[in-house]
């Protein structure tokens, strides 16, 4: 194979227990199921005096600190550490560094990873190290495959990425704003949309195509150019002669993968995905979801399991009058004013509230011997306790009036 034809691809120490292969091996948790729990009132009195609560949730799989940089691609996420590089290869979990690095990129199975004076190249199928080099220039870094490319300011560099040998050096005349992979050969995107592709028989990059410049960040990965506009920042993927916009505005693209962030929403090139536990830096596959804050590294499943939490220590809401309206606190925190037995969450309790001769009795309030509002449901109970239902929003509350 040609990957290892040469005599500077030295095989390194790997890593043999890669916990990043949990995410391709992973051992899923039981899920809960909020029903099976309803199907009997549970025996256990410490149960029966805890508040019981099933949220809809993406499943954590993997954790880290220490974490330099990430990467993720179609077919792997690579993570980088000060002394380790970690694949979600089965193969290859890992491989221990001589040097350290700053930054991760990935192509498929092969990663780059850099620092300002020199890049060395991976294979997560071979698992070694293809070669190390001197930079060409100090700035951006691409993986594309055969080759790398490096670009800073209107300057752009190529090398082939399995023997290093120095391709093309040169001045683009204007600014470039990223650099990929279209129709088979490396291209280089300037600030204008311009699309420059690089030609094997002059050895330089040719004008070949213009794209519209009217982006807030571009970024490519993996054959895909994508990023925000600068109308209303909505998140956008270019898939060859494809472009694909999303419908919500106010977004932030990663740098590390096709996907973008609106609020807490993930918008991948085919899916879209809410609610995600988004702390700083992002990146997605099309089953994990990455995030990186600071140092420490999580990644969760794209798809929502069914868990269940037990607190035992809780209260149920106190209620109070103001004007005709009933308010109260919920178990998650929320405020919450009754009219006509309708809820309306509100954001903070009215200044004057009287909870004279209000009391909470079999899910039902009760305001001078009168009901008044909802809270919950009951929907089981035996001759030792009554369970009662609350929904809000994603999650499901139980509690217990404990009879014995």
């Amino acid at each position: 194979m040609i990957l290892l034809s040469y005599g500077c691809a030295e095989k390194q120490k790997v890593i043999t227990g890669g916990q990043l292969l949990q995410v391709v091996s992973p051992v899923k948790a039981e899920p809960s199921n909020p029903k099976d729990f309803e199907m009997k009132i549970p025996e256990s009195s410490m149960i029966r005096n805890s508040l019981i609560s099933f949220s809809k949730t993406y499943q954590r799989v993997y954790s880290d600190s220490d974490v330099t940089s990430i990467a993720a691609g179609k077919d792997m996420i690579a993570v980088l550490k000060s002394d380790e590089i970690g694949f979600t290869i089965a193969s290859c979990p890992g491989l221990y560094l001589k040097k350290s690095y700053d930054n991760v990129r990935v192509y498929g199975l092969e990663a780059i990873i850099y620092n300002s004076s020199h890049v060395d190249v991976y294979s997560a199928a071979e698992c070694a190290s293809l070669g190390t080099y001197s930079r060409m220039l100090d700035g951006s870094v691409e993986i594309v495959p055969n080759y790398i490319i490096e670009w800073v300011g209107s300057q752009a560099a190529l090398r082939n990425s399995y023997n290093g040998d120095e391709l093309y050096t040169g001045d683009t005349g204007l600014l470039i704003k990223a650099a990929g992979y279209l129709n088979g050969a490396p291209v280089l995107l300037q600030e204008n949309g311009y699309v420059l592709t690089y030609d094997k028989n002059m050895k330089a990059f040719v004008l070949t195509g213009q794209i519209p410049s009217g982006y807030n960040e571009i970024y490519h990965s993996e054959g895909r150019f994508y990023g925000t506009l600068k109308d209303n920042k909505k998140f956008f993927v270019l898939d060859n002669d494809t472009v694909k916009i999303s419908d919500n505005t106010g977004c932030t693209a990663s740098p590390y993968s096709v996907s973008g962030m609106c609020s807490t929403t993930l918008i991948t090139d085919s899916e879209i995905y809410h609610d995600l536990p988004v702390k700083d830096k992002f990146a997605s596959t099309s089953t994990t979801f990455i995030t990186l804050d600071k140092s420490n590294i999580q990644i969760y499943y794209l798809e929502t399991v069914w868990q269940r939490f037990l607190s035992m220590s809780f209260e149920l809401p106190k209620a109070c009058v103001s004007g005709k309206s009933l308010y109260y606190k919920s178990f998650s925190g929320n405020i919450y004013q009754n009219i006509n037995g309708k809820e309306i969450k509100i954001s903070v309790m009215p200044k004057k509230c009287s909870d004279k001769n209000i009391v909470l009795n079999y899910g039902e309030f009760y305001c001078s011997g009168k009901k008044c509002g909802k809270f919950a449901s009951p929907i089981k109970n035996n001759t030792e306790a009554v369970m009662y239902r609350r929904i809000e929003d994603n999650t499901i509350y139980y509690y217990f009036d404990n009879l014995d």
